[in-house]
């Protein structure tokens, strides 16, 4: 149990540091130069797997669903993410990502045809209106370069959300490690289209802080990571393993005021606590509306 909450710990931390790298290199080196770079790495570390160890065998029926969570749910949530990211602080796209529990919710409500409980609507609610505070300042200012990159990141929490519906099934039937590498280097080839003469220039120019932030995006953030994750989360409570999810945001605000000297306003901390707020009711349903919850 110890070694799964620090599991469990290290991923919330490492994924919530995240989004300033995801920032800055977008910045240096052009978002769509920064995505490349990365998932071209990333893919041919993970095809070794995938070939040793068999497991680019997908049976013909599951084609369909598999493209589906590569090129819909992967690519979209990676184009969302690394653009959005160049216009937003790491800061308010870390809150903004904080909403993807009751996105989840939501997708899952439309996929099963399922009502909305009491609690999802009233979290819903709550978290927009904490998100409508985070960028008030930058609405009233006509800062709509803020806001054009949160409603990038919340488009990638959508792609997201259907990437975690959609790849249940698959992760069941041949394990997640297999799904998440297919996924990837699925995702990896229409992100080769968003090339241009510049890409390798980009790759060849990068500088040493360059490549240290790039490790950890690919090394430690997606691959390590996710290893962390599925150790945790398949020992840990379901219920338990959800609470940790509140730690990303927090620590995307901190890690963009210490690394990128981001200031922290009482707009970002009350619309902060909402969303998270919001996420919270949304989860909590039966213990605060009762199991037998109705739209």
């Amino acid at each position: 149990m110890t070694q799964a909450v620090l599991a469990m710990l290290f991923t919330q931390v490492v994924w919530g540091i995240g989004p300033v790298f995801v920032r800055t290199l977008g910045l240096d080196l052009g978002p769509a130069n920064s995505l490349i770079i990365r998932y071209v790495m990333v893919s041919l570390a993970y095809l070794p797997f995938l070939m040793m160890h068999g497991r680019w065998r997908i049976a013909r029926e599951d084609w369909p669903r598999l493209l589906f969570l590569g090129w819909v749910g992967m690519f979209g949530y990676n184009i969302g993410s690394v653009f959005g990211f160049n216009h937003a602080t790491a800061g308010l796209g870390g809150l903004v990502i904080g909403t993807q529990p009751i996105l989840i919710a939501l997708m899952a409500a439309l996929v099963n045809r399922e009502a909305l409980t009491g609690s999802t609507i009233a979290g819903l609610l709550v978290a927009f209106s904490g998100t409508v505070m985070l960028f008030w300042p930058d609405l009233q200012a006509g800062n709509t370069d803020m806001v054009k990159g949160a409603v990038m990141i919340f488009g990638a929490g959508i792609a997201w959300s259907a990437y975690v519906i959609a790849a249940r099934p698959l992760i069941q039937r041949y394990g997640a490690m297999a799904i998440t590498a297919w996924s990837i280097v699925l995702a990896t080839l229409p992100m080769l289209l968003l090339a241009s003469p510049k890409t390798p220039q980009a790759f060849l120019n990068m500088t040493a802080r360059n490549w240290l932030e790039m490790a950890y995006l690919g090394g430690v953030s997606t691959f390590l990571a996710s290893i962390t994750w599925n150790f945790a989360a398949g020992r840990l409570p379901s219920a338990l393993a959800g609470v940790f999810l509140y730690l990303v945001p927090v620590v995307a605000v901190i890690a963009d005021a210490v690394l990128l000297d981001e200031v922290i306003t009482v707009n970002i901390v009350t619309g902060g606590v909402m969303v998270l707020a919001g996420v919270a009711i949304a989860q909590a349903g039966p213990a605060l509306f009762g199991k037998k919850e109705t739209a």
